[in-house]
């Protein structure tokens, strides 16, 4: 089978088969905080204004963000649509594939998700306002200890 890059020059079109594109240094990013963010064509096919976001609104932030964060076709172009500020504000809010969140958590570790964590030796969950509530009974997320309740 022989290769035809994508016009973009992305060795493969498919997301799944990409490595994502991480910048070395998050200072490096530049990209705007305010007004409206234009991903290229290759990001969102269509319209042009389906490639157009509106960086006030909390919605379209996250969605062009998680765009471009696993469509980019290199870190040059993540460097010119991502602001660092706002990157690190919404991380934890960011729907993305397990691999491309593990790439840059990796690259990045001070991006590394540290809420809603469970105490050691507590039944108790500690939610983004830094308060606790009662965890759920029967109900463990993947990659969580279970925590075991005393029956009364």
């Amino acid at each position: 089978m022989s290769f035809v890059p994508a016009r973009d020059g992305r060795k493969h079109r498919d997301a799944a088969n990409r490595a994502p594109a991480i910048p070395d240094r998050i200072e490096d990013l530049h990209g705007n905080s305010l007004g409206v963010l234009e991903v290229p064509h290759h990001m969102a096919a269509g319209h042009p204004s389906r490639r157009r976001y509106e960086l006030d609104d909390p919605a379209q932030l996250r969605h062009a963000y998680e765009q471009v964060l696993c469509e980019a076709a290199g870190p040059r172009e993540v460097e010119d649509l991502i602001n660092p500020g706002t990157l690190r504000r919404v991380w934890r809010d960011l729907h993305l594939p397990v691999r491309i969140r593990e790439a840059w958590e990796t690259q990045h570790p001070g991006l590394r998700r540290t809420v809603n964590r469970t105490k050691p030796g507590s039944a108790e969950i500690l939610t983004r306002s830094g308060s606790s509530r009662p965890a759920a009974p029967g109900f463990a997320r993947r990659g969580r200890k279970q925590i075991a309740r005393a029956i009364s």
